[in-house]
């Protein structure tokens, strides 16, 4: 049961994750945490997540259009 819950957390973290860099939860970081300078590396990181989106939708658009023309 303890490894099932383990797994659970973990799984529930890399999803967070995954949405975060995919764009699905907006992300912005504040300029300092605990103190310390967030780097601008990863602000642009951070904020390259709904680029992503954007990119992924126009790829699928573009096959989409690709397929409907072989039908």
């Amino acid at each position: 049961m303890r490894t099932l819950f383990g797994w659970g957390i973990k799984l529930a973290f890399v999803g967070l994750i995954y949405a975060g860099v995919s764009g699905a939860i907006p992300l912005t970081l504040p300029d300092t945490i605990f103190g310390y300078q967030v780097p601008d590396a990863a602000k642009r990181f951070a904020g390259a997540g709904g680029q992503l989106q954007e990119i992924a939708d126009k790829t699928q658009t573009g096959f989409k259009g690709i397929a409907d023309s072989l039908k």
